[in-house]
Parts: structure tokens; sequence; C-alpha cells
């Protein structure tokens, strides 16, 4: 629900500067009033809270991603003012240290979350618990203390509150986005920033919200106020326990991602198909991908090919015998987040660890012949067998030649299905041990990329591929 730069006018992030800038004076003349200094590092420890819950996002149509936010549970447990400071000091470290949210936009995501989940979430919470505890209330547990709301509907309220709350955040989110092509024209007709009008806006964002997104806010908000009122801890060691809990779920979703997928070409039917995935595991690719293909016989002539889209993937069927199979792809941008590899240049992905440029080759040999057993034209990083693979067994080792920019490549890791089988000498020669069946021999170099904001490198994939099958 992080609104990026760019998507609002300066007219409409203007407008919640000057709207925010005595939000947060009061707010901080309240919090200095009503919270003791004992009580000062709970607001620090509400805005890790914060933090930590809306590191976990998750993707939405339109482009665009859904969090939970804590603002409501931090504004029950601390108050509302001191929600909005808590949170909106966790949005300005999202904004300038892991880039998620824009900087001319910090005021608006303020108000839409921090101000909006914290107010409307305590202003709903109280009301529910305090119209419902007319009618049933339990004895305070201090000697001469009011009587204490019952625990189910407090946690009723604060289920209620928060899932209103976020939805009220979304929905002000949308309407802003939305009204962008209304208030702002090009030249030529089209929008200037967010491209999207609010019929398109709308559903996209609020939605999600209404279905996923707020049950997940609502039963955070549950389990959260449930493990206050059952273990009696402060907020400090909740915060302690959240980052146990966060550190562990990064684990599982890094787990979950380590896999790497390549392309590689394999016979299927009268052709051969450019495949994407994972062991046996096929996904689907945009076919534009692929930029080039050459099929060569074994005397090292081009011959002629057709090109078919099957379930996406690209089959290449040649016109006569082929020796050699090449395609040369452009996957674009990739993006590490702590929730994995996205696809995705850096300043759109959220969370970024690494980011790359990343073209990949894919060859096949299909049949031995003097095009097996030389490099191959135009291919920036290449796998040259240097003895006929068809004649080997498994168990067998082949060497392997590694050229890139057309020079031996010495000390780089030689893969096969993403495990290490050796490494090349300083004459770019490694010695593969071979298995049998399909082969899938990698080899990727890396290396910076200056100038593009997008990326910090630039990778080349190459795979190998063939049978054995003695």
């Amino acid at each position: 629900m992080h609104i990026p730069d760019g998507y609002l006018g300066p007219a409409t992030y203007g407008s919640f500067w000057a709207a925010m800038v005595p939000i947060w004076g009061y707010a901080s003349r309240r919090v200095n009033r009503t919270v003791k200094t004992s009580q000062v590092p709970y607001l620090a420890m509400g805005t890790v809270f914060s933090l930590l819950v809306m590191m976990f996002m998750f993707p939405i149509p339109g482009g665009t991603t859904g969090h939970i936010s804590g603002a409501a549970v931090v504004g029950i447990l601390l108050g509302p003012w001191a929600a909005v400071i808590a949170v909106s000091v966790s949005l300005v470290i999202q904004g300038l240290v892991f880039g998620d949210g824009g900087i001319t936009v910090i005021a608006a995501n303020c108000f839409n979350i921090a101000v909006v989940g914290g107010l409307a979430g305590w202003g709903i919470y109280t009301g529910i618990v305090r119209g419902g505890a007319i009618f049933r209330k339990t004895p305070s547990d201090r000697p001469g203390g009011s009587p204490t709301p019952p625990l189910a509907l407090r946690l009723t309220a604060g289920a209620v509150a928060s899932y209103l709350a976020i939805n009220l955040g979304a929905l002000l989110t949308a309407i802003e986005l939305g009204i962008q092509p209304l208030i702002y024209t090009g030249a030529q007709g089209g929008a200037v920033y967010f491209p999207f009008p609010l019929k398109v806006a709308l559903p996209a964002v609020v939605l999600p919200h209404l279905t996923t997104v707020g049950a997940l806010e609502a039963g955070v908000t549950v389990l959260v106020l449930a493990f206050f009122h059952k273990t009696e801890v402060n907020m400090g060691e909740f915060v302690k326990a959240s980052v146990s809990v966060f550190l562990c779920l990064a684990a599982l979703l890094a787990a979950s991602v380590a896999s790497a997928h390549d392309y590689w070409i394999e016979k299927k039917g009268e052709g051969y198909a450019i495949v994407y995935g994972h062991g046996d595991q096929r996904m689907e690719y945009d076919p534009a991908n692929v930029k080039k293909v050459t099929v060569y016989d074994a005397a090292g002539k081009p011959v002629e090919f057709r090109k078919e889209v099957q379930a996406k993937a690209l089959v290449i069927k040649p016109a006569g015998p082929a020796s050699v199979i090449v395609a040369d792809l452009d996957s674009g941008y990739w993006s590490k987040t702590i929730y994995g590899w996205k696809n995705l240049p850096k300043r759109k992905a959220s969370r970024v660890v690494e980011s790359v440029r990343s073209y990949h080759y894919s060859k096949s040999v299909v049949a031995w012949g003097d095009a097996a057993g030389r490099p191959v034209e135009g291919m920036r990083l290449d796998l040259i067998p240097q003895k006929n693979p068809f004649g080997l067994r498994a168990g067998e080792a082949l060497p392997v030649k590694v050229l890139y920019g057309g020079k031996p490549l010495g000390g780089v890791d030689v893969m096969g299905d993403h495990e290490k089988l050796a490494a090349t000498d300083k004459e770019g020669i490694a010695k593969v041990p071979l298995k049998r069946g399909r082969q899938l021999i990698t080899v990727e170099q890396k290396e910076p990329l200056i100038g593009d904001p997008d990326a910090d490198t630039i990778s080349v994939t190459t795979t190998l591929t063939f049978e054995v099958t003695k």
C-alpha cells in the first residue's frame, strides 16, 4: 500500500505535506504530555513492531503490493497519537533506507497508514469496547480499579477496528491514485503520473484489502492482544518475540525461493523446446524473451527452422539435420529482495538486497560434429565440449572449455543441476563428471554494471545440454 515516487503529482503530495506537518506537531505534543519517560522505549518498540509486520508484502492486481501495517494494534496498546508517531517513523525509515515508498510521498503514506490506521483503529476499538462493556463487565484485576471489559469483547473489537482501519487506508490510497489522470494530463492526452483511473485503481487496491490483507491484519491484531492478555508481558518483550518469529519466517521464505531456475533446450516431438524451470519442474515464460535462435549442422552451416509457441514455450523445428542449437535470451532486470528474486528493476522492487541485468544463452548439442567442438560466433559466454560426449558413459568426465568474450575464463565454477561439478583451470578447462540421461551444465559470470540505476551487476548465464545414454 506504499505509494512510490512518480505516482502522485505535486499538488497531491504537497497537500499531504501541508496536512501532516501540523498533525506530526500536534501528535508530538500529545505524546510529550501523556507518555512518561519510562514509557518512551515502548514508543520505539511500536515503531519496530510496525516495521517488522510491514516487511511481509503480498502482490495484488494492478502492479502493486499490499501488507498489514500494525497501526491499529499499536494505537490500541499505546494510544492514537503515539501510534501516529511510531508508525510514521517506521514509514520514513522504509522510504529512506529500504526504498519502500517514495520520498516525495512520505506524508501521503503516513496519512493513509499511520494517521488513518492509528486514529481510526483506536477510535473504532474504543467505541466497540465502551459500547459492549455497558452490557457485560468483569471485575478488575486491581483493587479499586474499574471493571475490565471481557476478553472476547476486546478481541472482537480489535479485529473489527484493525480490519476497518486498514481498509479505510486502502480506500484513500486508491482514490488518491485514481484521481491523478483527472488532475494531470500530458500534452498528448496521456496521464502524467499514475496512469489508471478510479475504475481500475479502486478494485485493484480495495478488493485485496477487503479479503486477504484485511483478514490478516485482523488476525494479527487478535493474536497480539491475546498474547498480551495471556502472558501479561510488556511491549519490549512482545517485540523481542516478534523479532524471533520474523527471523524464522524470513529463513523459511529464503529457503522456499532459494532454488534457481534455468533456460535449456530439450527434445519435444519432432522439434526442440526452449524450456524454463528447475529440475523436473517446467514453468511458463514469455517467448519474447528469446531474442535469437540459431541452428547449425555438423559442419557448422546454418539450418533453416520453424518457430512455434506451444504452451507459452518456444519450439524449434529444424528443416534438416541439426548438430547445435543456440538460443539467445534476455531475461531483463531481476532484484533479490528479502522475499526472494523478483523479475523487477531495482527502482520498482522493495527491500532489494541485490539487483542484476540478466542475459542467458542456451546451447544444446544434439549430434556430434565440427560445430559442436568449436566456439559459437556471437556467444559472450560459451561452453564448448572438448570431445564427443555421446561416446562417453555415465561416471566418466567430459572436458569442457569456458570462454568469456572469446577468452578462456579461469577459476569459475561449473554447475550441474545447481550443484558444483568442477572449476575451470587457467586455460578455462573443467572436467565435468557425467550422469546418465540429460546433462544440464551451467556457468555464470557477473560484472559490475556502471550507470544503470536499475541494476548493480550484469549477469550472463549459459547452459549446455546433451544426452548421455550409456
